[in-house]
């Protein structure tokens, strides 16, 4: 007989928790990061963010989806902005695409970023998020000029 199963008073050998699979070691974006990112710096800043996650937390196999909603939602607004009058105004457009990439992000990974928040992970700046939504916003203006020399508009 083992000595451990006689004394009710040893604590048991085995280890009481598991190490969870969905929790990253490395820094995660927070979903108002990605938010942060999507106002700032279009739907693509949005993207690169939740791409990060989704491939820090095991997930790679969505980020080609994301990147597809994302450029879909660049270009339906870019060509919008073509097509509609002038007197529409923009901020409907802005804001759709906010919630658009926020409700993604917490649909894709909203549960494993409350978990590793939970298990005391690390999360990047939202400074960090708001400086790469910047740089990805410099980049779309200089496509979208480039568009417009090439079209002679």
């Amino acid at each position: 007989m083992d000595v451990q199963q006689d004394n009710p008073f040893q604590t048991p050998q085995a280890e009481l928790q598991q190490a969870d699979a969905g929790v990253s070691q490395q820094p995660l974006y927070r979903i108002a990061a990605i938010g942060v990112g999507t106002f700032l710096g279009t739907p693509l800043a949005g993207a690169w963010m939740l791409a990060h996650n989704l491939q820090l937390l095991g997930k790679a196999h969505q980020v080609a989806m994301v990147w597809g909603v994302a450029v879909a939602l660049f270009v339906l607004t870019i060509a919008s902005g073509f097509v509609l009058p002038e007197e529409v105004p923009a901020m409907p457009f802005a804001i759709a695409q906010l919630v658009a990439m926020v409700m993604l992000a917490k649909h894709l990974s909203g549960a494993e970023i409350l978990r590793h928040d939970l298990a005391g992970g690390a999360f990047l700046s939202n400074w960090r998020a708001a400086g790469v939504a910047i740089l990805f916003l410099i980049g779309a203006v200089a496509l979208l000029f480039a568009m417009l020399m090439i079209l002679g508009f």
